[in-house]
C-alpha cells in the first residue's frame, strides 16, 4: 500500500508540476514541451509492447483482443471529451469546458487504476508502469494548463482544477489496489490489456500527432530514447 500511495502521488505530482511550469514560465514551457511529449510517446509505446501486453498474454489468452477494445474504448471516450491542445487562440472545437476538465480528471483516475493494478501483479511492473505514467502526465499538465489559460481561466482556478486532476491519480491507485487485489489472474490480465490499449491510444492519438506538427529531428531521437530507456530498464530488472 505504501508503494502504491507513494508512486500514485508522484504521478499526480508530475501533472501538477507541468501546470505550475506553465503558470510561472509559460513561454519556456510551451517552447520545450514538445521534447517531453516526444520522450513520453516512446515510453508509452515501449511499456505497452515490452511490459503490459506480454504480461497480459500470460494471464489471459485473448488479451490482444482486449488491447484493441481498449483502443476503441478510449477513442469513444475522447470523442465526447476533447482535451487536445490547439495552436489557435480562438478554437471552438478544442474549447475547454467542464466536460474537458472532467475528462482530464477521468484520465488521471484511470492512470491511477493502472498503477494499482500493476502493483497487484508485481512491484517491478508497478514501477515501470508508474514511470510511463509520470512521463506522460507531466506534458499532460502542460497541455491542461495551456488549454485553461487559452480559455481565459484565472490562475487560481487553473491551480485548483489542476490539483483535483492530479489527486485523481493517487486516489485511483489506492482504490484499484484495495478492491482489485483479490480478483483472479484472468481479470488482472484483462485490466493490463486495457491499460496497454489506453497507453497506445494516448501515444498514437494525442502525443505522436503533436510531433507531426513540429518537424524537429530531436523529436524522433527523444522518442527512440524513451523506447530504449524502457527496454534497458526491463533488461536490468
Amino acid at each position: 500500500m505504501k508503494e502504491v500511495l507513494l508512486y500514485g502521488g508522484l504521478a499526480g505530482l508530475s501533472t501538477l508540476l507541468g501546470v505550475l511550469l506553465v503558470m510561472y514560465k509559460r513561454k519556456l514551457a510551451e517552447k520545450y514541451s514538445i521534447y517531453f511529449v516526444s520522450f513520453a510517446a516512446g515510453v508509452l509505446l515501449a511499456v505497452s509492447f515490452f511490459e503490459l501486453i506480454p504480461e497480459g498474454l500470460k494471464l489471459y489468452n485473448n488479451s490482444l483482443l482486449v488491447v484493441l477494445v481498449g483502443l476503441i474504448l478510449f477513442y469513444l471516450i475522447e470523442s465526447f471529451v476533447t482535451i487536445h491542445v490547439c495552436k489557435e487562440e480562438k478554437c471552438e472545437l478544442h474549447k475547454v469546458g467542464w466536460m474537458s476538465f472532467l475528462g482530464l480528471g477521468f484520465h488521471s483516475l484511470i492512470d491511477g487504476v493502472i498503477i494499482g493494478v500493476s502493483f497487484n501483479i508485481n512491484i517491478m511492473l508497478g514501477l515501470i508502469t508508474t514511470i510511463a505514467i509520470i512521463s506522460h502526465e507531466f506534458p499532460e499538465g502542460l497541455i491542461a494548463a495551456s488549454l485553461m489559460f487559452r480559455s481565459k481561466f484565472k490562475k487560481e482556478k487553473v491551480f485548483w482544477y489542476s490539483l483535483l486532476v492530479a489527486l485523481a491519480t493517487p486516489v485511483g491507485a489506492v482504490l484499484a489496489y484495495l478492491f482489485l487485489g483479490n480478483v483472479g489472474s484472468e481479470v488482472l490480465g484483462i485490466l493490463l490489456s486495457l491499460a496497454a490499449g489506453s497507453f497506445l491510444y494516448v501515444a498514437m492519438a494525442n502525443l505522436i500527432p503533436e510531433l507531426h506538427n513540429n518537424t524537429n529531428k530531436m523529436n524522433f531521437i527523444l522518442m527512440l530514447i524513451g523506447i530504449l530507456f524502457i527496454y534497458l530498464l526491463g533488461l536490468v530488472f
